[in-house]
């Protein structure tokens, strides 16, 4: 059925673009819990604080992926649509090239001086992270290649391709989890090695089907001139990864310090029960984001209006009932990752503490979303990262220093409703500007 963001009727128009965006944004969240699920379950706590420590490393690399794959994706999609095909085979092979460099020169050196990057108060949990560094790093070229292909699979019209690349590599590594883990006995050796498998499986599908001329695209001489393009459209993608990560190893570090290794485990718990609690905010912000874009540009001011009207009461909507069920059900959801019947007990608090502010959330990222829709850039990179390095960093800096360990969770509720109000106050003096300019006028 075609899709007509002018006509069409924003209820079933926001679900037919927001449901595919929930199911790729799950299939691209399965591979970190798929291990800390297998090594929560079958090896333990110290396994699952190894990895929560090593994921810094991890997500840094893919900062770069997500930068270079939205960059290049905008130049590519916008190339094709001009039908200049040589520009958008230049663009994809300068993005490959140049993240290919990249990411290889950050691996050499994580791998070359893992001790200096990863240091810590507790050497067993450094050492499960260094085991499972050693095994993927030398994959880096090929997982964060398979995030990138995603990326231009989709600026192509081809979110189906896209979306069994995701699938591809989780089946695998949820395959090989098992096979590695619970059979082989390996740990977080094997996760480590069925997350590297489970991207070059995703990476060489995704070569294949351009190589075998599938697609529009064909990849051409690379012009590093593009990358005068590609970096900047991709910069914000670059800058909320890299606040996400920055945050993710501040609290690793300041868990170790202050309580230790069980609290580093219900971390990494958190993070991942956080990341499920946020994807249907995501993917409704995903459908959002054209509708409201394509509205701004035919200056449609009423459908813009209800559409901001009816995100937002979804957005509500499904954060309360995300409330209830992390609420009501946070230890069946907790009890998914461990069996430790203390670590649970422990997690629990904080699991609910962190997750209050679902409802809310929401507000934060379709602001952005507006903002990044109409053009307005900086009010959109203010909103996107706000939280992360305006918030939450000197919020838990601070809290820990102040309270410790238990004034660290409270730093998240916290910012989250420190950014909805920045947002808010953005929204109402875009608000004001319009009618300024109406008056004017």
């Amino acid at each position: 059925m075609r899709t007509n963001l002018a006509t069409d009727a924003l209820p079933s128009l926001l679900a037919k673009l927001a449901i595919p965006s929930l199911v790729a944004l799950f299939a691209s969240s399965l591979y970190s819990i798929t291990d800390s699920i297998f090594l929560g379950k079958a090896v333990g706590e110290l396994a699952l604080a190894g990895l929560g420590y090593a994921s810094p490393i991890q997500l840094f690399l893919v900062a770069f992926a997500q930068m270079f794959g939205a960059g290049s994706a905008s130049v590519i999609s916008r190339a094709l649509g001009k039908q200049d095909e040589k520009r958008a085979g230049a663009a994809f092979s300068t993005a490959l090239t140049a993240l290919v460099l990249t990411v290889c020169s950050l691996a050499l050196l994580f791998f070359l001086l893992p001790s200096l990057l990863l240091k810590g108060d507790n050497p067993a949990i450094q050492g499960q992270a260094l085991a499972y560094l050693k095994i993927l790093l030398p994959f880096t070229p090929l997982f964060c290649a398979s995030t990138f292909l995603s990326a231009i699979l989709r600026s192509e019209g081809k979110a189906d391709k896209a979306l069994l690349l995701l699938l591809l590599g989780n089946g695998l590594n949820i395959a090989l989890d098992a096979l590695f883990i619970l059979k082989f006995g390996w740990g977080i050796k094997g996760a480590a090695l069925a997350t590297a498998l489970g991207h070059t499986g995703a990476c060489a599908y995704a070569l294949s089907l351009i190589l075998n001329k599938k697609l529009l695209l064909k990849p051409n001489k690379p012009d590093f001139q593009l990358l005068k393009q590609i970096v900047p459209l991709g910069l914000p993608s670059l800058v909320r990864q890299l606040g996400t990560t920055l945050v993710i190893a501040t609290v690793n570090t300041l868990l170790i310090q202050t309580a230790g290794q069980a609290a580093l485990a219900s971390y990494t718990i958190i993070n991942q029960l956080t990341m499920l609690a946020y994807l249907p905010l995501s993917a409704l912000v995903m459908g959002f984001s054209p509708i409201a874009g394509f509205a701004y540009g035919a200056s449609n001011k009423k459908r813009l209006r209800a559409l901001i009207k009816l995100s937002l009461l979804l957005q509500i909507g499904i954060g309360l009932l995300l409330l209830a069920v992390f609420q009501l059900f946070s230890e069946s959801l907790v009890g998914l990752f461990s069996s430790d019947k203390a670590l649970v007990a422990s997690t629990l608090p904080w699991v609910r503490i962190v997750l209050a502010t679902i409802p809310f959330i929401g507000i934060q990222s379709l602001g952005a979303a507006y903002f990044q829709s109409i053009g307005k850039s900086i009010q959109s990179l203010l909103l996107w990262t706000g939280r992360q390095f305006l918030f939450l960093l000197p919020l838990v800096l601070a809290f820990s220093h102040l309270f410790g360990s238990k004034g660290l969770w409270f730093s998240f509720p916290l910012s989250d409703m420190l950014a909805v109000g920045l947002t808010i106050g953005l929204l109402i003096q875009e608000k004001k500007r319009e009618f300024s300019l109406s008056d004017a006028r």
